[in-house]
């Protein structure tokens, strides 16, 4: 089997960076603060995790009601776990919305409904991480001060709203037509013109549209106040207005195709970040990677959902070849 070049680029860049914050940091430390975190904490967090994936099933249940279906609550919530779980093993790839779709699309008994409704939950939550950005703006220059956390978080808010525009504005996308099939994303254009359509659509149901960017926002809050819970636990100073700011730098730099799942890229990301606020390296990682060891444990249900649902998970398999 040929390996693509560009999945070797991915991986040396995955391995360089996390290899970079490795070498540079006191294991000893890490240690010693992850220790803070008890078993009754641990049980508190993934709760609150759970309330988190209650929230998102609960914003998927608007859209798919704008369309005239739905789905039970359980149905969503077990998709939303063993995505999680997918992703696991998926790092970069779609496996957790290929299998979301395949899902909730037992429950609708219409595929295209199922794919429309799994994006258009994407979608909201994208536009909620586009508003708290803005909104992070001005703790962004009174907390930070450092004018190259600022180039970036503006650079990361110029591309979350610049997406969401170039997704719902038909006319930027006409403009900007020409620019993708310049660079060979002509694929690109097409696929944002039918979710255009689709969009225009989901906007006519306006209560349902602003009950699903509401929950959004909400969401997108509670995730900001989840990192600061497990960053308070591990004694590490640093505030709820500063993880507004550096949370959407970390989600927007991560989804780049430059890297393995952003695996790597974020550890060096959150190292960077902490440095610039006065804080080290084994604060840095032992924040990212207590979170994804968290995510870890809260996916285990997950895997349970695909034990029971090997069709799916099949289905899933074949849809990342």
């Amino acid at each position: 089997m040929k390996i693509k070049p560009i999945f070797l680029i991915k991986v040396t860049v995955s391995a360089g960076v996390l290899s970079l914050v490795l070498t540079r940091m006191d294991f000893y430390q890490v240690w010693v603060q992850f220790q803070y975190l008890s078993p009754s904490f641990i049980i508190f967090a993934l709760l609150f995790y759970t309330g988190c994936q209650l929230l998102s099933c609960w914003r998927w249940q608007v859209v798919l009601w704008s369309s005239g279906h739905s789905a039970p609550m359980s149905n969503l919530l077990g998709s939303y776990f063993a995505g999680m779980f997918l992703n696991i093993f998926l790092p970069g790839a779609l496996g957790g919305d290929v299998y979301r779709v395949y899902r909730v699309a037992q429950s609708t008994k219409d595929s295209e409904v199922a794919l429309v409704s799994v994006f258009l939950e994407r979608f909201t939550g994208l536009a909620a991480l586009s508003g708290l950005a803005v909104v992070g703006l001005v703790p962004a220059f009174k907390l930070i001060g450092r004018w190259d956390i600022l180039l970036l978080f503006a650079a990361c808010v110029g591309s979350l709203v610049g997406a969401v525009l170039l997704i719902a504005s038909p006319k930027l996308l006409i403009w900007a037509e020409p620019w993708l099939i310049k660079f060979r994303l002509s694929n690109v254009a097409a696929r944002f013109a039918k979710i255009q359509i689709l969009l225009r659509t989901f906007a006519q149901h306006r209560q349902a549209l602003l009950l699903s960017m509401g929950l959004s926002l909400l969401l997108q809050l509670a995730i900001v106040y989840y990192h600061y819970l497990v960053a308070h636990q591990l004694k590490i100073p640093i505030s709820y207005l500063e993880l507004l700011v550096f949370i959407p730098i970390i989600v927007v730099v991560t989804l780049l195709p430059i890297s393995l799942g952003g695996i790597g890229l974020k550890e060096g990301l959150w190292a960077y970040l902490f440095s610039r606020i006065g804080l080290s390296v084994e604060q840095a990682l032992l924040l990212s990677l207590t979170i994804t060891v968290l995510g870890w444990m809260l996916s285990l249900p997950g895997a349970v959902v695909l034990l029971l649902d090997s069709t799916g998970f099949q289905q899933v398999r074949q849809g990342n070849k």
